[in-house]
């Protein structure tokens, strides 16, 4: 570790501003951006990626780690460490008397932070992103493996109030060939990346369809400059990644898609309503309604 002199007695401001004295003469105009945002967000660095940092600052990744190479750390994954452990401090002063969090406590902490962080990354991109899909001839759901479930779940939200919203099955994508550019394909895609997924997000760019994409970071080689992308924190104290950002995201994405045309929202509210009425799909159970063969006094 490329740890300051006096790293030990400094807080992680003091150190940055220490080290930023040190590192004064040659810092970039990038790097002022980045430290701007840095001390902006001090509480918020433990968090970040190079990439959600980025594009906070209006930087590129790249830019994000000879910063913090300037600065005199090996990585950004070691100023983010940094970070992390000066929370973790604070947090074990503040919670002396307090048992450590279980799994579940500390998956739900991770899972707020991130949370957190969702307005001040995806503003822009949110409005473009919904705004593109309410104006859409049809709109393709795509993803694979694990993030499937990403996609199944937000066309069933998007039929309620869209009819032509449809879920491309990955092992049969064949309905892809009628892409066109008054579609819209939303892309769901994180690490691993599914090779099949981003084969077929590149038909797409081709076929002239806006593509939205829903990933873990704008920095990645099969984003395309013309692509809506909104990048979401999915790190987790788990093994595996957290999609709970993610479904915020998808589930404001369909909200707000659904504001954007009240008049046409009402009439495919209305027309599902009746059709599960007609067919009896659903069961409407008034809280407190008795059980059957009970009476309503008993």
């Amino acid at each position: 570790m490329s740890e300051h002199p006096d790293a030990l007695r400094l807080g992680l401001g003091h150190e940055l501003d220490a080290r930023v004295a040190e590192a004064r003469g040659g810092l970039s105009g990038n790097d002022e951006r980045i430290l701007a945002f840095v001390r902006e967000h001090l509480d918020e660095l433990a968090f970040h990626t190079a990439e959600s940092l980025a594009q906070g600052a209006g930087v590129s990744a790249a830019a994000v780690v000879r910063f913090a190479r300037r600065l005199g750390f090996a990585s950004f994954r070691e100023l983010r460490e940094r970070a992390r452990d000066e929370l973790q401090a604070a947090r074990s002063e503040e919670r002396a008397a307090v048992p450590a969090p279980s799994a579940l406590g500390r998956k739900i902490e991770r899972d707020i932070a991130s949370l957190e962080l969702l307005p001040q990354l995806l503003g822009d991109p949110f409005e473009a992103a919904a705004a593109a899909i309410a104006g859409a001839r049809t709109t393709w759901l795509l993803a694979n493996r694990e993030t499937y479930g990403l996609a199944v779940y937000t066309q069933r939200l998007m039929h309620h109030f869209r009819e032509d919203v449809r879920l491309v099955d990955p092992s049969f994508a064949d309905g892809l060939r009628a892409l066109g550019p008054e579609d819209v394909v939303l892309v769901c895609t994180f690490r691993p990346y599914a090779r099949l997924t981003l084969q077929l997000l590149a038909h797409a760019r081709r076929a002239g369809a806006r593509i939205v994409v829903v990933t873990d970071g704008r920095a990645h080689d099969f984003l395309d400059d013309s692509d809506i992308v909104l990048a979401v924190p999915v790190e987790s104290p788990t093994l595996l990644l957290s999609f709970t950002p993610a479904v915020c995201v998808l589930e404001a994405l369909a909200g707000r898609v659904a504001t954007m045309d009240a008049d046409r929202t009402h009439d495919v509210l209305e027309s599902t309503a009746r059709f599960l009425a007609d067919h009896e799909l659903v069961v409407d159970r008034a809280l407190g309604a008795p059980r059957r063969g009970a009476s309503a006094s008993s």
